[in-house]
């Protein structure tokens, strides 16, 4: 057997960015979503990694965000599992809701990216249409998170 020489930390950063964007476009063409941003969980804090949309808009790469100040978001990292929210829920968590409207969106689906034991990052789905993200959603994206964390 043949063992590939190791990659470069270069190398390495672009294969997983590639990775982590071909998993934006397929949840955003699954889900019909409006973009997708996947964003790494460092203690506290939510780094973005990458950002998708159909269009090409800039959604907010390059910005953090404390965990602590989003209890969907962090109910999504603790139990890793999915959760979603929309301006058309009776009442929205006030700072998920308050973003969803900062960024132009009505909807998301937050889901955990799960690397063998290690939660990994956070991946959000937007939804610009009146419908909100619902279990078969859940169930459509959780193949094309488990295949990106292999």
């Amino acid at each position: 057997m043949t063992v590939p020489p190791p990659q470069d930390s270069s190398e390495h950063s672009r294969a997983v960015r590639g990775v982590l964007l071909d998993l934006c476009r397929e949840l955003c063409g699954t889900l019909e979503g409006a973009g997708c941003v996947i964003s790494r969980v460092v203690g506290d804090l939510l780094v973005d990694l990458v950002e998708f949309t159909p269009e090409g808009r800039r959604l907010q790469l390059g910005h953090g965000y404390l965990i602590s100040d989003y209890p969907l978001t962090r109910e999504v990292l603790e139990h890793r599992a999915a959760r979603a929210v929309s301006l058309h829920d009776p009442d929205p968590e006030p700072n998920e809701a308050k973003l969803l409207e900062e960024l132009g969106f009505k909807s998301l689906l937050m889901l955990p990216l799960v690397v063998g034991d290690e939660l990994w990052a956070l991946v959000e789905v937007y939804g610009e249409s009146e419908r909100s993200f619902e279990e078969n959603d859940v169930a459509k994206a959780t193949p094309l998170l488990d295949n990106a964390a292999e």
